[in-house]
Formats: structure tokens, sequence, C-alpha cells
């Protein structure tokens, strides 16, 4: 008898259950809100340039002066580690999508420019007698090829770029009821103040991590982003953009030593971030889609 009265009571509740499952459908939530951070490290490359370095008793320029960046080799305890994870050539981002397709952010490109060694430039302009055993009186374009024991220049501490960005995302592929993976693009362009730490081997004088906040820099860039589980991505991104440092100080006691350059560099870099939704609609049912 028992067994009867519970079969009836199953057969009555069950429509009732039937109906409230049928009725629930996935609604897509807002992306707005959404908080991501990421971390990673690049490779950049540099146009030729022309460096002009001034002071109380000279002022010179370098042509057409090649330079390169400096890649730390891959090391577990430095990449990994949380007191040297800012040693190699960093890329870190905060940023906060105001509306369900743009972001704004701001973040640290830290890039190292090295001048190369025996660099075959043109030297043009003076410097005074007595000052430098290597170059001395006045140049009028004049070939030279640089010595790195003799003459260097380079911002290795960095040349970092802080950079304000504004960022447009949109769906490509997603993968799984509740979007387990998907692929996002986003496209991205900003501005902000570059802070150098210079090194200067001149004039017998080495003098290291002389910093300024120099001047400033315009970028766009692009990346793909691979998400996993809502709350986790890798992104692969590169990037384009012009440094123009109007006034890095050279020596760390003399705010009247200074070099001026600019230069087109391109960047390559990979990161790995969180998102975080600080506010979901829907029980968060589908986030964070970017269309």
């Amino acid at each position: 008898m028992k067994k009867l009265v519970l079969f009836l009571l199953l057969l009555c509740f069950a429509p009732g259950m039937n109906a409230q499952v049928s009725k629930h459908k996935k609604k897509n939530s807002t992306a707005a809100g959404t908080l991501f951070f990421y971390w990673g490290y690049n490779r950049s490359y540099y146009t030729h340039s022309d460096i002009r370095f001034i002071g109380s008793d000279y002022d010179f320029k370098l042509k057409n002066v090649v330079a390169y960046d400096r890649p730390d080799k891959f090391r577990a305890n430095v990449y990994f580690n949380p007191t040297t994870i800012t040693v190699p050539q960093y890329n870190g981002r905060i940023g906060y999508y105001v509306r369900d397709k743009w972001a704004v952010s701001f973040g640290i490109d830290h890039y190292k420019y090295v001048m190369a060694d025996k660099n075959n430039v043109l030297l043009d302009g003076y410097i005074a007698a007595g000052l430098d055993t290597n170059w001395s009186g006045n140049y009028d374009d004049e070939p030279v090829v640089t010595d790195i024991n003799k003459f260097h220049y380079e911002n290795t501490n960095g040349c970092n770029f802080l950079r304000f960005e504004l960022m447009r995302s949109f769906d490509l592929l997603e993968f799984g009821s509740q979007r387990q993976v998907a692929l996002t693009g986003n496209l991205g362009a900003g501005l902000g103040p570059v802070l150098t730490f210079n090194d200067l081997n001149f004039a017998q004088l080495h003098t290291l991590a002389t910093p300024s906040l120099s001047g400033y820099g315009v970028g766009i860039n692009g990346s793909i982003r691979l998400e996993f589980f809502r709350h986790f991505f890798v992104s692969m991104e590169s990037g384009l953009g012009l440094i123009h440092l109007v006034h890095v100080r050279t020596r760390p006691d003399d705010r009247d030593q200074f070099a001026k350059q600019k230069f087109g560099f391109s960047s390559y870099f990979a990161t790995a971030g969180v998102l975080f939704y600080l506010r979901p609609k829907n029980g968060c049912d589908s986030c964070p889609h970017w269309d």
C-alpha cells in the first residue's frame, strides 16, 4: 500500500518538475563589469634611430643607430619566482570592461633597449677637447664605429611604457554548454608616459640606472585570448608603436646632461591571466560574452 501511494505522488509532481526544467533557458550575461589581470613576457624590435647627447661640454648626434632588446634566458627560478619576475622583459596589465565590448586598462610594457656594439653610425656635433679620449672636436656626419668599452648607451633596467589603453573584444568561438572553452579576439590602442633607467658609458664615466620620466609612447595591438572555465586565460599579443624620448637623464647628479631620440618598435608577447565578474547578471549563466 505504501509503495502504491508513493508511486501516485510521483505521478502527480512529475509534470510540474518537468515544466520547471523546460522553462530554464540559458541567458547571455553582461560582460560589462568584468575585471581582468594578466602577466607575461615579450620580445621587442626597434627601428634605426638618431640619438642626440647634450651636456655643458658637448652636443652631438649619433645617426642611424642600431639597437636590440635583451631577453633573459628561460629559467624557472627567474620567470616563476615572485621576487624576480620583473627582471625579464615583461608585460603586466589590469583592466575593466565598462561596456560589453569595451574595456579600459592600465599596464606596464617593460622593454629593454640596448645600443648594439660596433655600430656603424654618423657622428655630428661637437665634443670639448679633453673631455673624451675617444672623440674630440667638431664633427660633420663623420662615419665612426662605436666601441662598447669607450661608448655605450642602453635602457635595460627599463624603457618602461606606462600604457593607458582602450580595447575592443569580440567572440570568435566557444565550446561547452557553459562556455568552458572560448576564443576571444581583442584590438587595442594606447598611449602614456615612458619611464627610463639609463646606462651611459661616455667621457671615461659609466653611470648606471639613472631614472627619468623621459617622454611618451603610442601604440596599437591585437591579441587572441583562449579562455578556460570562464575565469582563466592565456593570450598571444603583438603590437606596433612609437617611443618619443624628449629628455632621458644620463647622469644621476646632473640634470643638464641628457639624451633625445625617437624610434618605432614592434613587440610580441605571451601572457596568462584571470577574469573576475563584479556585476554578473542571470547568475552569470554564460559569462563572459563579448558580443
